[in-house]
């Protein structure tokens, strides 16, 4: 694999803090502080996640964006594999079938809320956890 794990590990940090929020619920904000200029129901909490969640897609994106192709194919590969893992013979299985995958990779793995475990379970396939490297965040 050409693709690095640590940098695996580091999208799939980031792409658990993106829909952290989400998987939380809408409860997770406590304030009730309205600001003017926010939408009801919207406090100034909200707009400072909000602000957050638009700069980790930033580095997802740049993530994603500057890796080689190769890597790229690698990627989706280990997203295909820990998705559908009864599918495959193992990660060549997967990568070749990764050939025909989105052009638009960064925007199909951020809008998939069940990315980050995806790729954790593909790693994990190929003997790689990211728990053991909690450094690369």
């Amino acid at each position: 694999m050409i693709l690095d794990p640590d940098t695996a590990c580091a999208l799939i940090f980031k792409i658990r803090r993106l829909h952290g929020k989400e998987a939380a619920g809408p409860d997770v904000l406590a304030s009730n502080d309205v600001d003017e200029g926010q939408p009801a129901g919207a406090s100034m909490d909200d707009a400072l996640v909000e602000g957050r969640d638009r700069g980790n897609l930033a580095e997802i994106k740049g993530l994603i964006e500057g890796l080689e192709s190769e890597q790229k194919q690698e990627l989706s590969a280990l997203f295909l594999l820990g998705r559908d893992s009864d599918l495959f013979a193992g990660f060549d299985d997967a990568k070749e079938a990764a050939k025909d995958w989105p052009e638009n990779l960064t925007n199909y793995i951020q809008n998939d809320p069940a990315a980050a475990e995806h790729l954790a379970s593909g790693l994990e396939s190929c003997g790689i956890r990211c728990d053991d490297r909690e450094g690369a965040r």
